[in-house]
């Protein structure tokens, strides 16, 4: 059987179109490694790559409902994403946020990232959940919704809204909690640490529970002091004031029960674990798994209850991580087999998972 030079050349043309395929998928592979990897060293505060690569992003405030949202990327973007902050004094303005937000623009999203002012005065109100469906609904269309710390609480409540939960594309938690009593508990109970003052923070930024002004103000004063002269009080707030004195999970509950209803009922509103069945959203929970502040527990909880609930997740424990801050060992050869190259892997899937999602 003879073979023909038409024959020949169509084979040679099949073999060269493959060949170049090849390439092709390696060079989209390629790209998106090292997209992924540049995200990854921006967000860890190096940032050279990705911003020699994609450039200056577009930044500008923008007011919704008298809440300031700034606005990263074009916001003709096919996949927008609100980042509800933490209870921080910074809010949308902490520079960690304000890179991961450039970061996630240069990737792609258009990021909506708006600045609640209680929560920057550490007051975790209700109201929250209903301020973030409201700047969701302002976006226009479907969205995703990232979160950190206890501003998972009114995010993920306000994604299981029914107004807006069949419009969530999918919800990153970062160190998030599932159940803020249990959170609370955790804060009160626990160990002495750097950040024990977390629930004098608490005590002073809910003192308006109290029904008093009097007594609100010497709740906040005895907060700022850690302590001080507190037989002044009406029953009420010291009964709350007594919540914080707490020695162990069991005399806590026992506590909270004497307390105010209207603390509980604050604590409920603003739990996700009271609000699962309600989400729709696919979601990336990422925790650090010696988080001294929202324990890992509470994540490990979440994605058990989204499983249940027949919801998609992925849960990704990192070392690397406290709380929302990387906290990196001495560079040696130990630590680099058994700390950085796991970790390495570990973070980087995430964030691919993040970038491919969109």
């Amino acid at each position: 059987m003879r073979i023909t030079r038409r024959e020949l050349r169509g084979g040679e043309c099949a073999r060269l179109t493959v060949f170049v395929l090849i390439l092709l998928v390696i060079a989209i592979l390629l790209r998106r490694v090292l997209l992924v990897v540049f995200l990854a060293l921006k967000i860890l505060g190096h940032p050279a790559a990705l911003d020699a690569w994609r450039g200056p992003v577009l930044h500008q405030t923008i007011s919704r409902f008298g809440i300031p949202v700034d606005v990263y990327g074009g916001s003709e973007s096919d996949s927008p994403i609100l980042i509800v902050h933490g209870v921080n004094p910074t809010g949308k303005n902490s520079l960690d946020l304000v890179r991961i937000s450039e970061a996630l623009a240069q990737v792609g999203y258009a990021v909506y990232v708006p600045d609640f002012a209680d929560m920057k005065k550490q007051h975790l109100r209700p109201e929250e959940a209903g301020n973030v469906k409201a700047v969701f609904h302002s976006i226009g269309r479907d969205a995703a919704i990232a979160c950190f710390s206890y501003g998972c609480g009114p995010a993920l409540v306000a994604a299981a809204d029914p107004e807006i939960r069949n419009r969530v594309r999918f919800a990153v938690a970062f160190g998030g909690y599932y159940d803020i009593r249990e959170t609370l508990e955790y804060v009160v109970t626990a160990p002495e640490s750097p950040l024990a003052y977390l629930k004098w923070v608490y005590l002073g930024a809910n003192a308006d529970l109290a029904a008093d002004a009097r007594d609100q103000q010497q709740l906040r004063k005895f907060a700022e002091d850690h302590g001080g002269a507190s037989e002044n009080l009406s029953p009420d707030a010291q009964s709350l004031l007594q919540i914080f004195f707490a020695s162990s999970p069991d005399d806590f509950r026992l506590r909270l029960r004497a307390g105010p209803e209207a603390l509980r009922r604050r604590l409920d509103a603003l739990s996700p674990s009271l609000h699962i069945n309600g989400l729709r959203a696919p979601l990336i929970l990422i925790h650090g798994i010696n988080d001294p502040a929202i324990p890992v527990q509470q994540s490990l909880e979440l994605a058990k209850a989204a499983r249940a609930n027949g919801l998609a997740s992925s849960l990704t424990l990192l070392r690397m991580y406290g709380h929302v801050h990387p906290i990196l060992p001495k560079l040696g050869a130990t630590t680099l087999l058994a700390f950085y190259i796991p970790e390495t892997f570990r973070f980087l899937a995430v964030l691919n998972e993040v970038v491919a999602i969109q």
